[in-house]
C-alpha cells in the first residue's frame, strides 16, 4: 500500500478511520456534506485489499453518476495505483446493464438487447404516436406536449412494476370507487342525484389515462420485438434477474465479496429490490452503504428516505456509523443549513473545522434580473481580488434561470461555464447549417431559402437581403431565382451578393447530388461555417458544431443504411421537437464562475455562493401534470413541497466553503408582488447579514446605472439605423389587418418578418385543421340544403389533403376531429342561421385619419337579419375562451387579440358601409362541447373599443415613422406552443445584433 494511502489514513478523525476499518458485516454511513464521504468510500476499498486476500475483481462499488465513478476511480488509482483498475466502480445502471447482456437469454430475449439511447426513444415514441388515432395523447398546436408527462409516466409504472394491464386494473378501480362513493353524488341543485361535476371530470380525466396503459403496452410490445431495452428497463431486468434465478444471485455472491453502494438515500425501490434479492439470505452480507438523509433530491426518480432508513435491518442489524466533522463550510454556514432542515437520522450536528466566519447574506432586490447583476458585481469584486471565477456559482431554480444568468453575467463580461454546456439546437450557427442543408434537399423550400438570405453566412449586406425580400415574392423563391438576380438591370447589378449565393447553393446542391451524408456535411459545414469563422471563439463553436453534426450523422447511419440528407434532417427536426437535449463540449468550457439549478449542484463545493431567485412562488413552481394517475399511484408522485424545497435549498447552502449569499425580489417583471420563499422567512433572520431592495437598487445605481441595461439595450448598428428609416417609407405598403396588428402588438419582429418582409412560415397541423374546418364550413354554408354527414367527413378530408395533411394517421384523426367539430356547429347553430348571409366576406375602408394606410378584414360569416340587425362570427377552432379571458386588457390597456379581431370588424363595416354598426360580434368556438357555456362568445362592439383599436393604429403608424418600433417590448407569451422563447426575437438578434427586450 502507498504512503499517500497511509498519509490520508492518518488525517482521518475516529469516526472516519471506524467507517475504514469496519470492513466486515452490513455498515450504514451517515455521512452529511463535507465529511469526506468520497475519501472513507476509496481508503475503505484499499482497505479490504490491504486486509484480506480478495483481490480487486471481488469488490462492487455501486454510485449514481458517472462523475462519481470517474472521481472515486481516480483518487483510488491515487492510493493504490494500477489495482484501482480492477476494482467494480460501477454506476447502478452500467452494472446492471452487464447482467443482461451477460444473462440475456434468461430474460427470453434472443441476442443481447441494445440499449435504447434517449434520442432513440424519441423517435420510438414518435413512430407510436403517429401509428394510431390517439384522441387524447396528440395536441394539434404542440405535438409534444404530452411527450414528457408520458415518459415520465412510463417511467413510474417500471419503477412500480406495474404492467399495462395492472395500470389499466387501478384506473378501473378508482373509477368504479368514484361512481360508487356515496359522497360523489350531488345533494342539491340541478344536478341533484346525478353525479357531481367534479367527480364527472375525474371520472373523463382518468378514462383518458387508459390511452396511456395503451401506449404503455405498444411501447413495451415495439422494444421486445426489437430486442430493445431502455434506460429504465435495464433495472427491472436485473432484478428479474436476481429474483428468478438462483444461478444469478449465486454467481454475484461469488463473484463479489465487498459491496459499496454511495448517495445511498437516493436509491430507489428497484435498487434496494436488487440489492435484497441477492444478499438477503447471506448472513450479514459485506455491504456498506452511506448516504445522508437530507440531500435526498432524486424523489422524482423513485428514490425515497424510507429505503436508506430500512437499511438499518435489512441485512441484519448494521453497524452505523455517524459522520459530524465538516472540512468544507464555516460554522455560519452549517448553523444556517441545520437550522433549516434537520436530520430524521441523527440528532447530532456538523462541526465546522474551518476557523474563519463569515455571516449568510439574504439580500432584497427589485427584480429578479437585479439579482442577477447584483451576483454579477459581487464575482467580479471576488475575481479582481485574486479569488478564481471556479471558485465562484451561481445557484437558480429551474433551468430557464440558468440560461437566463448565463446571458446577463455575459454581458457584464463575467466568464461562465455550466454544466448544460452549449446547446446544439440552441445555436444560432447550428440553425444556418440545417437551413442550408434544407435547400440542398429541396432548392424550391422557401422558409430555408428565406433564412439562409438573411443570415450572415451568406455574405449578404443585410439592408440588401431586406431590400430583396421585400420586392420579392417570397412564395416563389427558389435558388434559380438567387442565381438569375443581377441579370434584370435591377439595382443588385453592382453588388451581386444575392446572385453569388445563389451560386454557392447551386455548387453545394451539385455535390450533394453525388456524395455521401457524411461528406456533404463535412464540406458545407467547413466552408459555410469553419471558414467563414471570425475569431477563436466564433472558430472554436462552429468546429463543435459541424463535429457534432457529423458524429449525429454517422451514428444515424449506422442504423439507416440508406440514410438520405432528408431522412437526416428530418431526425433531427423530431428530436428538436421534442426537446431533446443535445449539449456540445467546448474548448475552455470549465473555465469561469458556475452556473447551475440548486439540483445540479450536488457534489460540488466552491469557496463563494450565491443562491438567486428564492421567492416563493419561484421555488414551489411544479408543472401541473398531463394525466390524472389513480390514487395508489398518486402517492408515488413526489410532491414539490416544502421538505422538497428544504432538501434542495440545504445542498445549495452546502455547496459553499466561506460566503453564501442568498437572493430574492420584491417584484416580477410583470410587475406582480414576490414573497421571500416561506422555508425562509421560518428561519430567525437575526442569522442572516440583511439588505433590503433600496440598499441593493442603490448600491447597482453607485456602481454603474448602465448596468440596468447592459443585456438589452447594445449600440445600435448602422445598418439597424438605416433600417428603420428604410420601414418608415416603405410600412405603409403593408394592408392594416386585425392579424397585423395582432403581431406588431405581440413582437413588432414578428411584424417585421412576418408582415413587411412576408417571410414563408410553415403551418402548423393546428392551422391547417382551422383552415380546413374553415372551409368545410363555407362549403356548407354555400349549398341550398342541408349537407349529409358523407358530404362533410369527404369535405373535410378533401380540405386537409389540400392543406398538406398526407400521414394517414393525422388524416383520419384530423378528419374525425373535424367532423365532431363541424356535427356540433350542425347541431347546435345551423338551424338558426339567417337567410341573408354571407361568408368569408372581404372589406377595405381608408380612414381619413389614415390617408396612407388600407384597412383590411375578412369576415368568416355575416348575418342580416328581418329586423334590421347585423351579426358578425369568426369561427375558431381550439378549446373555448372564458368571457374574462377575451375581455382582458394587457398592461398597456391595450384589447385582447379576440377583441382586438372583433372591433375590427365593426371598424370595417362602419367604415364600408356608410356608418352601418354591428349590433351583434361572436366568436364561435366550434370545438366547444354541446353544453359548454363558453362555446359562444357574444358582445357589441362599442364606441370604447373602436377607440381603442383606432389608438392602436395610430401607435402603429407612430412607432414605426419614428423607428421606436425596435425599441418595443417583446410580449411573447410560450402557452402551448412548445417554443421557450420568441423565435423572431432570436431572428432579429442573429440579423441585426440588437432587438426590442423581454
Amino acid at each position: 500500500m502507498s504512503n499517500l494511502f497511509q498519509e490520508a489514513y492518518k488525517g482521518l478523525n475516529l469516526r472516519q478511520k471506524e467507517a475504514v476499518d469496519t470492513i466486515e458485516g452490513p455498515v450504514m454511513v451517515i455521512a452529511g456534506p463535507g465529511t469526506g464521504k468520497t475519501q472513507i468510500l476509496t481508503l475503505r476499498i484499499a482497505r479490504i485489499l490491504q486486509e484480506t486476500d480478495t483481490s480487486g475483481d471481488g469488490i462492487l462499488c455501486l454510485t449514481f453518476t458517472r462523475a462519481g465513478v470517474k472521481a472515486m476511480r481516480e483518487r483510488l488509482h491515487k492510493y493504490i495505483g494500477e489495482d484501482a483498475r480492477s476494482v467494480g466502480i460501477q454506476t447502478f445502471h452500467s452494472f446492471a446493464n452487464t447482467l443482461v447482456e451477460k444473462y440475456y437469454e434468461l430474460l427470453e430475449f434472443e441476442m443481447p438487447p441494445k440499449l435504447l439511447k434517449e434520442e432513440d426513444a424519441v423517435l420510438v415514441v414518435d413512430q407510436l404516436l403517429h401509428a394510431r388515432d390517439w384522441k387524447h395523447l396528440h395536441s394539434r398546436g404542440n405535438p409534444a406536449l404530452y411527450f414528457n408527462d408520458l415518459k415520465n409516466l412510463v417511467s413510474l409504472l417500471k419503477r412500480e412494476r406495474l404492467s399495462h394491464f395492472d395500470f389499466m386494473v387501478e384506473i378501473d378501480r378508482d373509477i368504479d370507487r368514484l361512481k360508487n362513493d356515496p359522497d360523489s353524488i350531488s345533494t342539491r341543485g340541478e344536478s341533484k342525484g346525478n353525479l357531481k361535476k367534479e367527480i364527472q371530470k375525474k371520472i373523463e380525466s382518468l378514462s383518458r389515462t387508459k390511452e396511456v396503459a395503451i401506449f404503455y403496452e405498444l411501447y413495451e410490445s415495439y422494444k421486445k420485438e426489437n430486442d430493445l431495452v431502455d434506460y429504465d428497463d435495464v433495472l427491472e431486468y436485473a432484478v428479474k434477474l436476481v429474483e428468478e434465478n438462483d444461478g444469478v444471485c449465486a454467481d454475484l455472491r461469488e463473484a463479489y465479496l465487498y459491496v459499496l453502494v454511495d448517495e445511498h438515500q437516493d436509491s430507489s425501490g428497484v435498487q434496494n429490490a436488487f440489492l435484497q434479492a441477492v444478499w438477503k439470505s447471506t448472513e450479514k452480507p459485506n455491504i456498506f452503504v452511506v448516504g445522508d438523509d437530507r440531500q435526498l433530491i432524486y424523489g422524482f426518480g423513485g428514490a425515497s428516505l424510507s429505503y436508506f432508513e430500512e437499511f438499518k435491518t435489512a441485512f441484519g442489524k448494521a453497524h452505523l456509523i455517524t459522520l459530524t466533522e465538516n472540512y468544507r463550510s464555516t460554522a455560519p454556514i452549517l448553523s444556517l443549513a441545520d437550522t433549516l432542515l434537520k436530520s430524521s437520522l441523527t440528532h447530532e450536528k456538523l462541526n465546522s473545522n474551518r476557523e474563519e466566519t463569515h455571516p449568510v447574506s439574504l439580500f432584497e432586490y427589485v427584480y429578479p434580473r437585479d439579482e442577477i447583476i447584483g451576483a454579477g458585481l459581487y464575482f467580479k469584486q471576488q475575481i479582481e481580488n485574486g479569488i478564481a471565477p471556479e471558485e465562484c456559482a451561481l445557484l437558480v431554480p429551474k433551468n430557464r434561470h440558468v440560461l437566463s444568468a448565463l446571458s446577463t453575467l455575459q454581458n457584464l463580461g463575467i466568464p461562465v461555464r455550466s454544466t448544460h454546456g452549449v446547446s446544439f439546437f440552441d445555436a444560432h450557427e447550428t440553425q444556418s447549417f440545417r437551413n442550408v442543408l434544407s435547400v440542398m434537399v429541396n432548392p424550391f423550400d422557401t422558409i430555408a431559402l428565406s433564412q439562409t438570405i438573411l443570415d450572415r453566412t451568406s455574405n449578404i449586406p443585410i439592408l440588401d437581403a431586406h431590400t430583396f425580400l421585400h420586392e420579392t415574392d417570397t412564395r416563389k423563391l427558389s435558388v434559380d431565382t438567387l442565381v438569375g438576380h443581377g441579370k434584370s438591370g435591377s439595382l443588385f447589378d453592382d453588388a451581386n451578393t444575392i446572385s453569388k449565393w445563389g451560386k454557392t447553393l447551386s455548387l453545394w446542391i451539385t455535390y450533394s447530388h453525388t456524395h455521401s451524408l457524411i461528406e456533404i456535411i463535412h464540406k458545407i459545414g467547413n466552408e459555410l461555417l469553419v471558414e467563414k469563422a471570425v475569431g477563436h471563439e466564433e472558430l472554436v463553436l462552429r468546429v463543435e458544431i459541424v463535429r457534432t453534426s457529423i458524429h449525429l450523422a454517422t451514428e444515424f447511419s449506422e442504423k439507416n443504411k440508406k440514410a438520405t440528407l432528408a431522412d437526416f434532417l428530418n431526425y433531427l427536426n423530431r428530436l428538436e421537437q421534442y426537446n431533446h437535449s443535445l449539449s456540445m463540449a467546448t474548448l475552455g468550457g470549465d473555465k469561469g464562475v458556475s452556473v447551475m439549478t440548486l439540483h445540479g449542484s450536488k457534489g460540488l463545493e466552491f469557496e463563494h455562493v450565491w443562491i438567486g431567485h428564492m421567492n416563493e412562488s419561484v421555488l414551489m413552481a411544479s408543472k401541473k401534470a398531463m394525466f390524472v394517475l389513480p390514487e395508489s399511484l398518486q402517492a408515488k408522485v413526489e410532491q414539490k413541497d416544502k421538505a422538497v424545497a428544504k432538501r434542495e435549498l440545504y445542498v445549495a447552502i452546502t455547496r459553499a466553503k466561506k460566503h453564501c449569499i442568498i437572493s430574492h425580489a420584491t417584484t416580477s417583471h410583470t410587475g406582480g408582488t414576490l414573497e421571500l420563499a416561506e422555508i425562509l422567512q421560518e428561519i430567525p433572520q437575526d442569522i442572516f447579514d440583511k439588505k433590503d431592495a433600496t440598499h441593493t437598487q442603490n448600491e447597482l445605481l453607485a456602481d454603474d446605472p448602465r448596468v440596468y441595461v447592459s443585456m438589452e439595450e447594445k449600440p445600435e448598428s448602422d445598418a439597424l439605423v438605416i433600417l428603420k428609416e428604410n420601414v418608415s417609407e416603405i410600412y405603409t405598403d403593408a394592408k392594416v389587418s386585425v392579424t397585423l396588428l395582432n403581431n406588431f402588438f405581440e413582437c413588432p419582429w414578428k411584424w417585421y418578418f412576418r408582415n413587411l418582409l412576408k417571410l414563408p412560415d410553415l403551418k402548423t397541423e393546428s392551422l391547417k385543421f382551422g383552415s380546413a374546418v374553415h372551409s368545410t364550413i363555407e362549403k356548407i354554408l354555400l349549398e341550398d340544403k342541408k349537407p349529409t354527414s358523407a358530404f362533410i367527413k369527404k369535405t373535410i378530408s378533401e380540405e386537409l389533403e389540400y392543406e398538406g395533411v398526407t400521414d394517414t394517421s393525422a388524416l383520419t384523426r384530423l378528419t374525425r376531429e373535424g367532423m365532431e367539430a363541424v356535427e356540433v356547429w350542425m347541431e347546435k347553430y345551423y338551424p338558426h342561421l339567417a337567410k341573408d348571409r354571407t361568408t368569408e366576406r372581404s372589406l377595405s375602408y381608408r380612414d381619413s385619419r389614415f390617408p396612407d394606410l388600407t384597412m383590411y378584414g375578412k369576415i368568416d360569416l355575416t348575418e342580416r337579419f328581418p329586423d334590421g340587425r347585423l351579426v358578425v362570427t369568426d369561427f375558431k377552432t381550439g378549446t373555448s375562451k372564458t368571457s374574462g379571458m377575451i375581455e382582458k386588457r394587457d398592461d398597456e390597456g391595450r384589447l385582447s387579440s379576440f377583441m382586438r379581431q372583433l372591433a375590427m370588424y365593426s371598424y370595417l363595416v362602419y367604415g364600408a358601409e356608410k356608418g352601418k354598426v354591428v349590433d351583434s360580434s361572436r366568436l364561435l368556438f366550434l370545438e366547444a362541447d354541446l353544453d359548454d357555456k363558453n362555446g359562444v362568445y357574444s358582445t357589441h362592439v362599442g364606441n370604447e373599443e373602436i377607440d381603442l383599436l383606432v389608438r392602436d393604429i395610430s401607435d402603429y403608424v407612430r412607432l414605426l415613422s419614428s423607428g421606436e418600433w425596435v425599441d418595443r417590448p417583446c410580449n411573447f407569451k410560450p402557452l402551448g406552443s412548445g417554443a421557450s422563447v420568441c423565435e423572431h426575437c432570436e431572428l432579429a438578434k442573429r440579423v441585426y445584433g440588437a432587438v426590442s427586450s423581454k
